[in-house]
């Protein structure tokens, strides 16, 4: 495949990816993760770990700037509480992860994706705006968050595919603050690991990504995703607003549990 080819590819992710994080408050590392490790096999887990976060941190600033345009409040107390529970998750998730191999690293990544697919598609509960936030909830929030937070220093989710179907059952927390809480989210989650990352040192033997590579994050790919994030901001939010809650609910499903299936056939029957 010519390169000029990669970097279609590459930006058409940033496009849709940009869409996933405005509508579902998902950052793109479901969607990213496989199409890199398709795209880039001679790549370790690592390398697509690293650059799916800093595409999902520098997607979330785009659409952090969006959300604030449209006036939509939340609870400064909670976003730093369970901030916290995502960072300190993020950090031992990232430490573990090089005691991994690439296929115990993929499975987390299959199995955390069918289970919150299957639970997103069948939770029927209502979740209704509350104006009283309890020391249980905030714990709650920070459990969850953490949780969020270890899969994604492990994987290279970015957090936000996890935190949106679990965020989106505490009560205090409307559909419409879902993706703003989690774009939040993925931000802080995100910065501590990716220092890890950029200290790190990476052999990388492939002529034409080395010369763009820092540490274990490769700016080359991360660049190319985040043009095609830009050019479809506006989009995004314009179709935000257009479709319902519940219908972005079971999409969010459809989609964890779609990727989820792809990315278990394709490691385990089709990877080198």
């Amino acid at each position: 495949m010519s390169t000029i080819s990669i970097f279609f590819i590459l930006f058409i992710c940033g496009v849709v990816v940009n869409i996933m994080s405005a509508l579902f408050g998902v950052g793109g590392g479901v969607l990213l993760v496989p199409i890199l490790r398709t795209l880039f096999p001679q790549l370790p887990m690592q390398v697509i770990a690293a650059c799916s976060l800093t595409i999902v941190m520098c997607i979330s600033i785009i659409n952090l700037a969006l959300f604030r345009q449209q006036s939509i409040k939340i609870n400064k107390k909670n976003l730093i509480f369970w901030s916290i529970g995502i960072i300190i998750g993020v950090q031992i998730g990232f430490e573990l992860s090089f005691f991994f191999s690439d296929k115990l690293i993929s499975a987390i990544f299959v199995i955390t994706l069918i289970l919150l697919g299957l639970r997103t598609l069948l939770y029927r509960k209502d979740i209704q705006e509350t104006a009283q936030r309890n020391q249980s909830e905030i714990l709650s929030g920070m459990l969850y968050c953490g949780f969020g937070g270890f899969i994604a220093g492990i994987t290279g989710i970015g957090g936000g595919s996890i935190m949106a179907p679990l965020v989106a059952q505490l009560k205090s927390v409307s559909p419409k603050q879902i993706a703003v809480y989690t774009n939040y989210m993925m931000v802080f989650g995100g910065v501590g690991n990716l220092y890890g990352y950029l200290s790190r040192q990476s052999n990388l033997a492939t002529p034409y990504l080395s010369d763009w590579q820092f540490g274990y994050v490769n700016f080359a790919i991360v660049g190319a995703v985040v043009l095609g994030a830009l050019a479809s901001a506006y989009f995004s939010m314009k179709l935000r607003n257009l479709i319902s809650d519940r219908v972005i609910t079971k999409l969010l499903g459809l989609i964890l549990f779609t990727i989820a299936c792809y990315m278990g056939i394709w490691q385990y029957f089709f990877a080198i």
